[in-house]
């Protein structure tokens, strides 16, 4: 019995150090994660603003709804949002950049986990030129969807729309 007990002590111990050091392993290393992050949303935010430096992108606002997970400010030009939907099978994240009165200025897609050759036609620069210019506060933007890639195309549009309404209600 005492031998129990002292193995049981000695493992709590042993337990309490090891989370003690990943707990401090984590502090040291969270902000180089954060930065490295950062880093990484501002080379992918530079290919809808290429003529802009990666200093005037700065984070407005994290996790708004379950769709819109970051809303980038970017100076002098409006706002980005940083989005994932779901989809056929994994969904899509991506990025689109509206312009102040509710227009599409660009998307990016980010990643795509759907039918390859249908719904990774998301990812594709017809898509991406046909939504440019778009209102997409109205109803008109639902319009878009690919062809045979609906339940891909649709929940991006859904997205969008959301985007520009949050914009329009919270952002000005």
């Amino acid at each position: 019995m005492k031998k129990i007990l002292h193995l049981t002590v000695f493992l709590a111990l042993v337990a309490a150090l090891a989370g003690g050091a990943l707990g401090y392993a984590n502090s040291l290393t969270a902000p180089i994660i954060e930065e490295n992050e950062l880093k990484a949303e501002k080379e992918t935010l530079i290919k809808l603003y290429p003529d802009v430096s990666d200093d005037a992108f700065g984070i407005e606002e994290t996790n708004v709804s379950s769709t819109i997970e970051k809303i980038f400010l970017v100076n002098g030009k409006g706002y980005v949002f940083k989005m994932k939907v779901s989809g056929y099978k994994d969904g899509t994240s991506f990025l689109v950049a509206l312009n102040d009165d509710g227009t599409v200025f660009d998307y990016l897609a980010i990643s795509n986990g759907d039918t390859q050759g249908i719904g990774t036609k998301v990812l594709e620069d017809n898509f991406r030129n046909t939504l440019k210019g778009k209102d997409a506060s109205t109803e008109e933007i639902l319009n878009d969807t690919i062809t045979g890639a609906t339940v891909s195309s649709q929940p991006i549009l859904e997205g969008i729309r959301e985007a520009a309404a949050y914009q329009a209600a919270n952002l000005k």
